[in-house]
């Protein structure tokens, strides 16, 4: 039963991990990579060839088959395919990989997020940007916010930063593959979700995100944890985290599930 109520969510609402063929799971179909041949780059496949020949000043990794590259003779950067076909011609100041879809380039304005074809689908407005995560972007205008793929504000740009740490010490740019964010405000650490719902009030000076809760650091550097609805779930008593990490397991090892 559980496993079919799993099967149906990710039908309905996209759950879980996006659909990868066997070659990508097992990471057998690589695009190929830059490197330098002189004074110029070009890219090399998974047997050690030059695939695409050195003619470029600089090149970025491939991102969904795409590549920015900037020819010796402009300072404008271009899109290539996996062929080394021009796609976009040199056009942007600076260009960041694609990411959901979109990558984000600088023309004449500020940043603006396109799509592979040039169409801008964000118009320029922000002063900082991070990759799009699920259909999200963290940037700032004064402050911090998110844009959906449209450019819709979904969180107001009104914090100091996006500071979201997972318990295991991977760092995220803007919110995490379940819709979480931790956001700073004066120093202050809380939650939002991607609906702007906030989770956890930014109150505390330390706050990571953990699978089935949130650790939070006191004053004294003492650590805590809430649990998903920002409720308390261990008091802020132990030395560090991995002691919350441990009476965390020992609280799932200790739940007896009851049908």
């Amino acid at each position: 039963m559980a496993l079919d109520a799993v099967s149906v969510r990710a039908t309905a609402d996209g759950f879980g991990p996006y659909p990868r063929s066997r070659d990508e799971v097992l990471d057998r179909d690589r695009p190929p990579v830059p490197d330098r041949d002189g004074p110029l780059w070009g890219y090399t496949g998974q047997d050690g060839d030059m695939v695409i020949p050195a003619r470029y000043a600089e090149a970025q990794p491939f991102h969904d088959g795409l590549a920015w590259v900037r020819r010796p003779d402009t300072d404008r950067w271009s899109l290539i395919n996996l062929l080394g076909t021009t796609v976009i011609p040199p056009s942007y100041r600076a260009a960041h990989p694609f990411s959901d879809g979109l990558a984000w380039v600088v023309g004449e304005g500020g940043w603006t997020a396109i799509d592979a074809t040039g169409t801008v689908q964000v118009p320029p407005n922000f002063a900082e940007v991070r990759p799009f995560r699920r259909g999200l972007a963290a940037v700032r205008r004064d402050g911090w916010g998110a844009v959906d793929r449209t450019g819709r504000i979904v969180v107001p740009t009104r914090y100091h930063g996006f500071v979201t740490e997972l318990a295991d010490g991977q760092q995220v740019d803007g919110f995490t593959d379940e819709g979480l964010a931790v956001v700073d405000v004066a120093g202050r650490r809380g939650v939002v979700d991607r609906t702007n719902t906030v989770l956890v009030p930014p109150t505390h000076p330390m706050l990571v995100i953990h699978p089935v809760a949130f650790l939070f650091g006191n004053e004294t550097g003492r650590w805590g944890a809430l649990d998903r609805r920002g409720l308390p779930l261990i008091d802020p008593v132990h030395r560090d985290r991995d002691e919350v990490l441990e009476e965390i397991d020992r609280l799932l090892t200790d739940a007896n599930p009851v049908l």
